[in-house]
């Protein structure tokens, strides 16, 4: 689950340091820039769901519990 959070936080940094260089914006830009986060968002909110899913399925085993 980290790794997911940080390839996501990855690429929204990726695409803030992008609009964040020292240099002129182009037209449409900052508007790409807001779809591109919204779909890796999307994104990473799928696979973290479908993450948990898997996780609440796997079996859980006790450890260190006594019977």
């Amino acid at each position: 689950m980290l790794t997911l959070l940080d390839a996501h936080l990855a690429q929204l940094c990726a695409a803030r340091n992008q609009l964040a260089a020292t240099r002129r914006v182009a037209p449409g830009e900052r508007r790409a820039a807001v779809l591109y986060t919204i779909d890796v968002s999307e994104r990473y909110a799928s696979q973290a769901r479908t993450l948990l899913a898997e996780l609440n399925a796997a079996p859980r085993v006790a450890v260190g519990v006594a019977e």
